[in-house]
């Protein structure tokens, strides 16, 4: 199973006593664009660009995005209610979602499309590498934790 991982890859505190943080953090790469709104972190990320085509077919095959839990439709950003995953096969779903993308970007890929192009077909099944430095984390970490948990081992919701 996929996680999103995060390591500190420098912390340095400046003479004012103002802590500068680098991290290398992995996670889904459908949550790009989240990372991509805060402008007060700087942010270097991979490219989709730049991957050779195969190299990305065995990253999503290998290790795909697989949401842990499936969360109902919700009005706002952020919903609390989660469907139980023996309903309607959720995960097997996402999968063969996934199986199509790969089949499709293989054939574009095979039509000589370019690898950015092609790539971009299995993005949402992909995990992604981002190095981000900032002195400000607080507001992005509070826009973006959840308050709530969720228990790995049964995936129900925790009060």
């Amino acid at each position: 199973m996929n996680q999103i991982k995060a390591k500190v890859v420098a912390d340095s505190l400046s003479p004012q006593g103002k802590r500068l943080t680098s991290l290398e953090i992995e996670f889904p790469r459908i949550i790009l664009a989240e990372l991509n709104t805060h402008r007060i972190l700087s942010k270097n990320s991979a490219s989709s660009r730049a991957i050779p085509f195969q190299k990305m077919v065995d990253m999503v095959q290998t290790n795909p995005f697989i949401p842990i839990a499936w969360q109902k439709e919700h009005k706002g950003m952020q919903g609390s209610e989660y469907l139980v995953e023996d309903e309607g096969n959720i995960t097997a779903e996402w999968l063969q979602s996934m199986i199509f993308a790969v089949e499709r970007a293989k054939v574009m890929s095979g039509l000589e499309v370019t690898k950015q192009l092609a790539n971009r077909l299995l993005e949402p099944f992909m995990m992604h590498k981002v190095l981000i430095t900032g002195t400000e984390f607080s507001n992005f970490f509070d826009l973006r934790c959840p308050s709530y948990e969720i228990d790995l081992d049964n995936l129900e919701l925790l009060k």
